[in-house]
């Protein structure tokens, strides 16, 4: 009896020193995103004169338009200009300034807006609506886009020489230049990289701001323009009327297509608090607005 009970014991002992099996954690497939969609709100009547970007004032709740007028947007012929819109599409002030022949890109640095033209950059004093100051490029060629870091640098594309240029302390220099950049339109500063469209080829890249290490992260975007950042991700449009939503992880949907229309889509600005995308419609000579949701 003693021998069947020590056994027993034993038996209990061995059982529990046995190491027992951790219960495997359930992991959840990452959430699939959500891709944003886009309807149009209003379009401005079709008075703009070759509309090419649109950017947002935030202090003073408008939009400034860049108008080429006439093509090619290479020709210095003096008759491109800035419009102000409201928010709402209103055209509040047509010319507001002019003596300018193709102006492109811009950016807002405290009370000045800075604005491609073709191989230099212009820079006009917001409160008086005069231009103050011209930096010219030397050998620039298609001065195209403008993107504004928060150590106040002026980062300017030159799409005609796969050029990045900076404006620092009223100085000019070449920050990159590399064939591989393929027609760099679109800027996007970021911090620690910055994002390029590229409009000869179809890609869209993230360039560190130290390495300056070039990262695709779409290939099939042709004609690359405008970027803007829509909370973590990305809308990236091309020249020739499309609208692509590109999520942090590289994958890319199209969100509008107004090739049909025969309507461009070239540098865009999205307005997160009041959930607008805006749309320069080039030939189309209006901007349009669209509510992401």
């Amino acid at each position: 009896m003693r021998t069947k009970i020590l056994l027993a014991c034993l038996v209990l002992l061995a059982a529990a020193c046995q190491p027992t099996k951790k219960k495997e954690e359930s992991v959840s497939a990452p959430e699939k995103l959500t891709v944003p969609t886009l309807t149009k709100t209003w379009e401005t009547v079709s008075t703009l004169k070759t509309p090419e970007s649109v950017i947002y004032d935030e202090f003073r709740d408008v939009l400034y338009v860049s108008n080429i007028s006439a093509v090619p947007p290479t020709a210095k012929d003096n008759d491109g200009f800035i419009s102000i819109l409201s928010t709402e599409g209103e055209i509040i002030e047509r010319e507001w300034v002019s003596e300018i022949s193709a102006p492109k890109g811009m950016g807002i640095l405290d009370s000045s807006l800075f604005v491609t033209n073709i191989d230099e950059i212009v820079e006009i004093d917001i409160p008086s609506g005069v231009i103050i100051a011209r930096y010219p490029i030397e050998g620039g060629a298609f001065l195209n886009d403008i993107s504004i870091s928060k150590g106040e640098e002026v980062f300017i594309s030159d799409t005609g020489t796969n050029t990045i240029h900076v404006l620092n302390n009223d100085e000019v220099k070449t920050w990159l230049n590399d064939t591989t950049l393929v027609g760099p339109n679109g800027l996007l500063h970021q911090g620690s990289h910055l994002m390029v469209a590229s409009y000869f080829g179809d890609e869209f890249s993230r360039i560190d701001i130290n390495t300056k290490m070039k990262e695709v992260i779409s290939d099939s975007i042709p004609g690359g323009d405008g970027i803007v950042a829509y909370e973590d991700h990305y809308f990236v449009s091309n020249w020739n009327g499309e609208v692509h939503f590109v999520d942090n992880f590289g994958n890319r949907t199209l969100v509008l297509d107004t090739k049909a229309e025969e309507l461009n889509a070239a540098d865009i600005c999205y307005i997160p608090e009041k959930r607008l995308l805006l749309i320069p419609t080039f030939f189309g000579n209006t901007v349009a607005a669209y509510e992401v949701k």
